[in-house]
């Protein structure tokens, strides 16, 4: 699975993105353990049929496709589906450091 952004090539770019996993049954616990290690990460819903509704947010594209790939290779998960994506350039918002943030 591939996620890219409207801007690829840029670091500027943050990105959030919706995904449905598929989680073994019986992985669970695991799997909730390995996802909530990485702060970026959010678990919103999770169904009967261990599907779970999640967010992923990154700073750069790199660091999106970086932990979707690193998400796809927990043990336990089956399949990654994204279902929605927002991409958004990095503006001066006042801050210090000049930039925006997801949290």
């Amino acid at each position: 699975m591939s996620i890219v952004c409207e801007k690829n090539t840029e670091d500027d770019v943050g990105c959030i993105v919706g995904a449905v996993l598929q989680v073994k049954p019986g992985m669970e616990g695991v799997v909730r353990v390995r996802l909530l290690q990485h702060e970026s990460v959010e678990i919103h819903a999770e169904d009967a049929q261990s599907r779970w509704v999640i967010t992923l947010e990154a700073e750069t594209n790199k660091q999106l496709l970086k932990l979707t790939e690193t998400i796809q290779n927990i043990q336990g998960i089956l399949g990654v589906t994204p279902v929605y994506q927002h991409c958004e350039e990095n503006k001066n918002t006042g801050q210090e450091d000049g930039g925006w943030r997801w949290r």
